[in-house]
């Protein structure tokens, strides 16, 4: 199981990778063992939700917020 933490750098990693961003949508397990990380299926489950827009914008709203200093008011978990 990912912990929290293991579950943020993950998505965190998919906002500044397209090309992860991609994988984790394809196949959030392969993704997260790239990392060495182990998802339940609930987990895998919640990534698999994500749809790539909803993904993208997550992206986008972080640079924005990262831009603006904001970055502590983003949250998916």
């Amino acid at each position: 199981m990912a912990t929290q933490a293991q579950m943020d750098r993950l998505v965190g990693r998919a906002l500044f990778s397209t090309e992860f961003r991609a994988l984790l949508l394809a196949d959030p397990e392969k993704a997260a063992r790239s990392l060495r990380y182990r998802l339940t299926d609930s987990q895998a489950a919640r990534i698999r939700t994500l749809s790539a827009e909803e993904l993208e914008r997550l992206a986008a709203d972080f640079v924005d917020a990262t831009d603006q200093g904001t970055y502590h008011d983003i949250g998916f978990w």
